[in-house]
């Protein structure tokens, strides 16, 4: 089975579709019967192409067709090299199946204008409907969003006629939860959808074997009090101006915490939130984008992770805070609930409520037994059900059964 796997993001990962990209690939590396030629951009100034194909130990094709700056308009340069380029690519190898990582991306748009014989498959992470409302619950100041947040918003009557002609010409849909596969449905989408839940590498998120091995995080090993953790991209979907807002009521209330704030994104917004609600620095670490290898570390350090975003499918960060034994507040967005048993391993708040995020923030922060409790159950959960090669498994059967009714 040869496989053509399009990545708008993949390596290094800097959000959920990379590390779901990154982890799939990696799993399906290993089986038998599976040649995978991954397209995607190169991204980074020091993007290697030998380290990429070392860390898949050469077990996969790497075909870097465009270039990703951190810019709205790097995903256009990808699917018109997809466009492009993938014919003479697929007259060298005839490739058996085509499957896209994301649906926002619309990678394969360009082939999906042609009459195209390779089954398809995409995977269904979001769209562009529920992605722009979340920017605007979370940021009613559209001058203080990101610029591909403004960008997507200014865009979006093309964007979601592109998104509506891309699911008619696709046949096949994966999504990681019966939550959004009821929302393609009510969309009217007419292919077959799989779910496919998302995992995670367990041999990492190992709370018994993490450790900070770089030394990037000595500052925090040197504080005391507990740490309330927000890890994701720094834009308004995700609730990062709820966080600081959070930050701000605890510290009025005289709650011993530190907060760390761990994401790639627009820091410059970041601040502006800090200095208006007057953070003191002494009580809160940026640390910017922290790869996967290190994040293990930082979720065992912290007590408290806190997912305040305004729209979500199936969060991996979830997932690798709970294997961590790390305690979650999440809002009520997307499939959160069919991750978090809510007061059984951890807190679900309805979207938008900040008294109820900071109700069981606090509530946490004092009960040490609580926390202890929670965490036991999260990290079995995630260990037994949302694995990384469970995802590839389950991924494989879908592409089988794609293929045998070519």
């Amino acid at each position: 089975m040869r496989v053509a796997f399009l990545a708008p993001e993949f390596y290094p990962p800097i959000g959920g579709v990379g590390t779901y990209s990154l982890l799939l690939v990696k799993e399906l590396s290993r089986m038998r019967g599976i040649d995978l030629h991954v397209f995607t951009p190169r991204r980074g100034d020091n993007y290697d192409p030998e380290k990429v194909l070392d860390f898949f130990n050469n077990k996969i094709n790497l075909h870097n067709i465009s270039e990703a700056k951190d810019t709205f308009a790097y995903n256009f340069h990808f699917q018109k090299a997809i466009g492009s380029l993938f014919g003479k690519y697929n007259e060298r190898y005839h490739f058996d199946l085509i499957h896209s990582a994301n649906l926002v991306h619309m990678p394969d748009i360009f082939l999906k204008f042609k009459k195209q014989e390779i089954p398809s498959v995409v995977t269904g992470h979001t769209t562009i409907k529920g992605q722009v409302s979340g920017f605007l619950k979370g940021n009613k100041n559209f001058f203080r969003m990101a610029s591909s947040e403004k960008n997507s918003i200014m865009l979006y009557p093309l964007i979601a006629s592109l998104e509506a002609y891309y699911l008619k010409k696709t046949p096949n849909l994966i999504t990681p939860s019966e939550t959004f596969k009821k929302v393609f449905e009510k969309k009217g989408y007419k292919g077959r959808i799989f779910v496919v839940r998302h995992g995670i590498d367990t041999s990492i998120y190992s709370y018994d074997k993490a450790s900070d091995k770089t030394g990037k995080f000595d500052s925090l090993k040197k504080i005391k009090d507990p740490i309330v953790l927000y890890a994701g991209r720094l834009i308004s979907q995700k609730g990062i101006g709820s966080f600081v807002a959070l930050m701000d009521n605890l510290i009025k209330k005289g709650i011993k915490v530190h907060f760390v704030i761990a994401g790639h994104g627009d820091d410059k917004t970041l601040r502006i939130l800090l200095e208006t609600y007057k953070i003191p620095k002494e009580r809160c670490t940026f640390l910017g984008f922290v790869n996967n290898h290190e994040l293990p570390w930082l979720y065992k350090k912290s007590s408290v992770f806190v997912l305040p975003s305004f729209y979500e499918n199936f969060p991996i960060s979830l997932m690798e805070a709970m294997s961590m034994r790390c305690i979650c507040v999440a809002t009520d967005v997307g499939a959160v609930s069919e991750l978090i048993e809510n007061k059984k391993d951890g807190f679900v708040v309805p979207a938008g409520d900040f008294e109820a995020i900071c109700k069981r923030v606090e509530q946490l922060l004092g009960n040490g037994k609580l926390r202890k409790s929670f965490g036991l159950k999260a990290e079995q959960k995630i260990r037994k059900k949302f694995s990384a090669p469970q995802m590839a498994k389950n991924t494989r059967k879908v592409y089988e059964k794609i293929l045998d009714t070519k």
